[in-house]
């Protein structure tokens, strides 16, 4: 599954990549074409997610809330 996991996220990243060059192409643009560059950004998150979560099972599954991050790296700094 792992390799599953990192064979996803690479592609998603590379997608992410390409559009992320759209949007910031130093040229003349038409009307409209960075909305949409915007907007296929927001469905490749989508489409990554909805991989993950077929792949892991998670569709149904109940999940904790993510952590804080400062509360994590606070407990970190207090372990040391």
């Amino acid at each position: 599954m792992h390799h599953d996991i990192i064979l996803l996220l690479d592609t998603h990243l590379a997608e992410m990549h390409t559009l992320r060059m759209r949007l910031a192409a130093p040229r003349p643009v038409r009307p409209g074409e960075r909305w949409a560059a915007a907007v296929e950004t927001a469905r490749s998150a989508e489409r990554y997610a909805a991989a993950v979560d077929d792949l892991l099972g998670l569709a149904a599954a109940v999940l904790p809330p993510p952590a804080e991050p400062a509360a994590a790296l606070d407990a970190e700094l207090s372990a040391v």
